[in-house]
């Protein structure tokens, strides 16, 4: 691991100046039960100084088994052929041994919080140290946030997204922010609420992945608790980032090992056959940006769509080029606010997280349209999340 600047392990001096421009009231260093609040718009705000994300380094992986138990190996890692340039006409039927599906427990999987990303670091403590900290016990991960992939895609996508909300809850221990996203009320009355029909939609997408992996037998039916997950570590302007993230699989014609990066993985996708405008809309809208930021925070360079018919029946794959997908899209939303908003979130919450103990939690909300809040729960246990075998355990090995 190269050596870290004193900025990886601490937060950035406040500037009293930027407070106010950054959209977010100046506060204490006390804990607090008030509410600091973040502006999400208008975009403009975001649109000053640098937000880079350094290309992301490959850490590590690791696999869930068929009931979701952390494996320390590649069990899951898929190849995909891609043997074809341009559109390639297919004929894939979704709806193949949908009755043989083993899907997730929706309940169960938000119960896992970090665990498996916790089990990885834990088995991973090595790659934490430093050149100052080689021969020693180690006694922090000299990383600013350590959180999934999914949860900063959500938060790119924020200031461009205002149908649905969200909750994140973080907490600091020795000196790095774990991010957690929680169900919002709103989205758990959703899932519990989902009918047959929604729940075989969301199998299609399972489906074609099944259909895309060399060596699969699509009569059978797919296990979705299975995955293939990769620990990256990246920078965006001060903040230093680990994060784990669900991966499809790699062009093994590009495939090497070892690998620093996810050069040779590609991304999956389904969506519905564009017909108008509106569906038009939807894709480049709201599809393409939560495309671009998925892949882009793993240096993914290649996402694959398969375009469905109503019925479930694949006719087109379309690749797109990761980097060219912000200019498809233009009209949108812009890559660039994306990050400078995700970097200055970061910041909120560095400057607002200051008590350094596992128990203790800080909760950030955002309802649909509004800015973001920040509340001090102190030691709550319904939104605690580091559990006690990893903080207990992880600077004792």
């Amino acid at each position: 691991m190269s050596k870290r600047s004193r900025s990886d392990n601490f937060p950035a001096r406040r500037q009293k100046t930027d407070s106010s421009a950054l959209g977010y009231a100046d506060h204490s260093t006390k804990a607090t039960s008030s509410s600091p609040r973040l502006k999400v718009h208008p975009y403009s705000r975001y649109e000053q100084g640098p937000a880079v994300l350094r290309k992301p380094m490959f850490l590590g992986d690791f696999s869930l088994d068929e009931q979701r138990r952390f494996c320390h190996d590649q069990r899951n890692l898929s190849f995909i052929h891609m043997d074809w340039t341009g559109d390639k006409k297919v004929q894939f039927d979704l709806n193949v041994a949908m009755d043989k599906v083993i899907r997730k427990n929706g309940e169960e999987t938000k119960n896992e919080k970090l665990d498996r990303m916790l089990e990885w670091i834990l088995s991973n403590t090595a790659k934490f140290h430093t050149k100052e900290s080689a021969g020693k016990s180690l006694q922090c991960l000299s990383t600013d946030f350590v959180c999934f992939r999914g949860l900063l895609t959500q938060l790119m996508c924020t200031p461009y997204e205002n149908r649905e909300g969200w909750i994140v809850c973080a907490t600091r221990f020795r000196n790095t922010i774990y991010l957690c996203a929680y169900e919002t009320p709103e989205r758990k009355a959703q899932r519990e609420g989902e009918t047959e029909m929604q729940k075989t939609m969301c199998s299609w997408g399972y489906k074609f992945e099944q259909y895309m992996i060399d060596g699969s037998n699509t009569s059978e039916g797919v296990n979705e608790n299975e995955e293939y997950c990769v620990m990256m570590r990246s920078r965006l302007h001060d903040h230093s980032l680990v994060y784990g993230a669900e991966v499809d699989g790699a062009d093994p014609a590009l495939y090497k090992t070892p690998h620093g990066d996810l050069g040779a993985f590609v991304e999956l996708k389904t969506s519905k056959e564009v017909t108008s405008e509106r569906e038009h809309r939807t894709l480049h809208k709201f599809k393409m940006m939560k495309w671009w930021g998925q892949s882009h925070l793993v240096g993914i360079p290649r996402v694959v769509c398969g375009f469905r018919d109503t019925s479930g029946i694949i006719h087109t794959l379309r690749t797109y080029h990761v980097q060219e997908i912000p200019k498809l899209s233009q009209d949108y939303w812009k890559s660039d606010n994306m990050l400078k908003f995700l970097r200055y979130f970061l910041d909120f919450v560095k400057r607002s997280v200051l008590m350094d103990d596992p128990q203790c939690i800080y909760k950030f909300e955002r309802f649909p349209g509004g800015d973001i809040t920040c509340t001090y729960l102190g030691h709550d246990p319904k939104w605690a999340f580091l559990p006690e075998w990893y903080y207990k355990k992880v600077f004792n090995s």
